[in-house]
């Protein structure tokens, strides 16, 4: 098949298309695999570091020395004293106040029992005197009742033999019968006045029994007389002060060790040094020098100059390559020259954030400023501590370089 020959104007055209998609396609290969050599960004930012408070151990009057902000400092270094007088010790105070106090009860309440021993024993004299006094009365009536029985069984013994001789002689009409009648009559009177005679007796000998055990059976004692009544009463109210008094030693006891336990912890935390826990710069001064100060309470800011940390502000570019982890290179002026370090990028941060880590420089330009934060591999020491300085965010931004960091 023949074919015609081009005309120049379309072989001109077809060489301009064909130049066209080439470059097209040269600058799209360039835009993704090689952005970093044709489009290389460096983006500014600024080292920082991270802050650490101490704290005071104790209570205490702080005492600074001669350390001033700015100073650089070394791991260990003493940077502050605290010291608290034992007489401000508000504790201790109130446990030794306390120990007088239960003291001085403990006291009072020996005291008591001590003047209550001598009245118990006089009314419990006075009670054995009445108990030995109605016994010997109880003893003694009882005797007269032994006799009066002693009279009543010879009076029956008489009439019983008198009755034996009338009855005979009253059933042979020797005698009548009404002396037959009368007979009988002392007879049965004569029995029944020898069981009540025998009732009293016993009755008698159960109230001597019971009185010497204390007990008194008559109506008007009451079952006890008033010294033994009164004794009782004093005894108890006795009892009752030694069972206080043996809660009080207790509560002594266990107060005493109290004491000495704070007086034990003031003798070991009565002065106490705040030592440097990182080589760095003294940042910032929270409390005025020899002022008073509780446990706990925040004294200095240290620069940490091992933990640098490179800010760099957020760009729309970096943030669609860079991922949490990414390994990038900071470079920064250190002892005169350029130098480069490795970082890592830990987070994302804005002067509104409530980030647990503390940095020792503020915020950007704004307070909306999002900013990202580079962990940077830094060895120096506090004389080298680049805190402030300005440096460079080096990373490759290739399609290779992404693939790599994904």
């Amino acid at each position: 098949m023949y074919m015609l020959p081009l005309k120049p104007q379309q072989r001109t055209l077809g060489r301009m298309l064909r130049i066209a998609l080439g470059v097209f396609l040269l600058g799209l290969f360039g835009y993704a695999l090689l952005p970093g050599v044709v489009f290389s960004q460096y983006p500014l930012g600024r080292v920082n570091a991270e802050l650490v408070t101490l704290r005071a151990p104790i209570d205490g009057q702080i005492s600074f020395g001669d350390i001033r902000v700015g100073d650089r400092i070394q791991r260990g270094q003493v940077l502050a004293t605290l010291r608290d007088p034992p007489g401000r010790d508000v504790r201790l105070a109130n446990l030794e106040a306390q120990h007088d106090g239960l003291n001085e009860r403990i006291a009072g309440l020996r005291q008591q029992i001590a003047e209550l021993e001598p009245f118990v024993q006089r009314l419990g004299k006075d009670s054995q005197v009445f108990r030995m006094a109605v016994i010997n009365n109880l003893s003694a009536q009882i005797g007269e009742a032994e006799a009066r029985v002693r009279q009543a069984e010879a009076n029956v013994r008489l009439l019983d033999a008198q009755l034996k001789r009338v009855a005979p002689l009253a059933a042979k009409n020797y005698a009548s019968g009404a002396e037959l009648d009368r007979r009988r009559a002392e007879a049965d009177v004569a029995h029944a006045e020898l069981a009540a005679q025998r009732q009293t007796m016993a009755r008698l000998r159960q109230e001597r029994a019971a009185a010497e055990q204390g007990v008194y059976l008559s109506d008007s004692y009451n079952n006890a007389p008033y010294s033994q009544q009164r004794r009782d009463e004093v005894e108890l109210q006795r009892l009752t002060l030694q069972t206080r008094l043996a809660e009080l030693v207790a509560e002594q006891g266990q107060l005493q060790r109290q004491v000495e336990a704070e007086r034990r912890r003031r003798e070991q935390m009565g002065e106490a040094a705040i030592h440097a826990p990182v080589d760095g710069l003294l940042w910032r001064q929270l409390e005025s020098n020899e002022s008073t100060i509780g446990i706990s309470a925040p004294l200095l800011q240290v620069a940490d100059c091992a933990r640098i940390f490179f800010e760099v502000p957020r760009d729309r570019r970096n943030d669609e390559t860079l991922s949490l982890g990414d390994r990038v290179t900071v470079e920064f002026e250190q002892n005169g020259q350029m130098t480069q370090h490795p970082a890592r990028l830990v987070g994302l941060r804005s002067d509104q954030d409530a980030d647990r880590r503390e940095f020792a420089l503020a915020g950007g330009t704004g307070n909306d400023q999002l900013r990202w934060i580079f962990a940077v591999d830094f060895t120096g020491t506090a004389e080298t501590c680049p805190i402030g300085r300005t440096g460079r965010l080096r990373h490759g931004d290739s399609l290779i370089d992404r693939i790599a960091r994904r």
